[in-house]
């Protein structure tokens, strides 16, 4: 079944949403990511993506009270990014009841670190490849790997990762739409399944993302600025 996911990102606390991943570009949309996250749940959302945006920059998780508290509150499961770069923060954030753990950073930089969290975790691993004129971003989106995506990609399903989100940075929170040629061009390189990320702004944007063959599809600012109601897209 093909699901729309609702995005809460955290930064100091606070539920926001970022401009192509920029921390200069910050909107707040509340001042409480559980409330939030229990909204989508209450209007019918499967599961929760939550990124701790200070954890993605500074390489330690700043919110993990926040996504406890989030664990606690809800009743479906949610997926957590940001920060994550240890096997005691993936086995606490699992302690909690987070069902998927996002890696971006460690992917990029830490192979063998990788690898070892495949082993142990399994499918509870997703790798995020974050799309920057076709070359990867880590350090919470601040830094641009001279890895393509397509390598990242195939070494990382080598390494045991059953499961990616693909985001195309220059889309995400501008309501410019999704690219799908992107989205295509990444699931060809891999055969597991993949989650989009950025750029969706109405309806039929959802409706191609699913033509890609993509097995989900976040869905972030079109949400927060009421371009999209989730009820409508379930």
């Amino acid at each position: 079944m093909f699901e729309v996911i609702p995005a809460v990102d955290i930064l100091n606390g606070k539920c926001v949403r970022l401009k192509q991943g920029r921390y200069d570009k910050e909107t707040v949309y509340d001042n409480d990511p559980v409330a939030m996250a229990k909204k989508w749940q209450d209007e019918g959302a499967n599961r929760i993506h939550i990124i701790d945006l200070d954890g993605a920059r500074t390489g330690i998780p700043k919110n993990i009270k926040v996504i406890e508290s989030i664990c606690k509150a809800l009743k479906i499961p949610i997926q957590v990014g940001g920060g994550i770069r240890n096997m005691d923060t993936m086995k606490q954030l699992i302690d909690f009841g987070v069902d998927r753990i996002i890696l971006g950073t460690t992917a990029v930089k830490n192979p063998n670190t990788l690898a070892a969290m495949c082993a142990k975790f399994g499918s509870h691993i997703i790798v995020s490849s974050d799309a920057k004129d076709n070359k990867v971003a880590a350090e919470g989106w601040t830094q641009v790997s001279k890895k393509d995506i397509k390598t990242l990609a195939q070494e990382a399903v080598g390494l045991g990762v059953k499961r990616f989100v693909y985001t195309d940075i220059s889309r995400d929170g501008m309501l410019t739409g999704p690219n799908l040629e992107g989205i295509k061009q990444f699931i060809s390189y891999v055969n597991v399944p993949v989650i989009a990320s950025g750029g969706v702004i109405k309806k039929e944007d959802i409706d191609n993302i699913k033509a890609t063959g993509a097995e989900a599809c976040i869905v972030g600012k079109a949400l927060y600025e009421g371009k999209i109601k989730l009820a409508d897209v379930l």
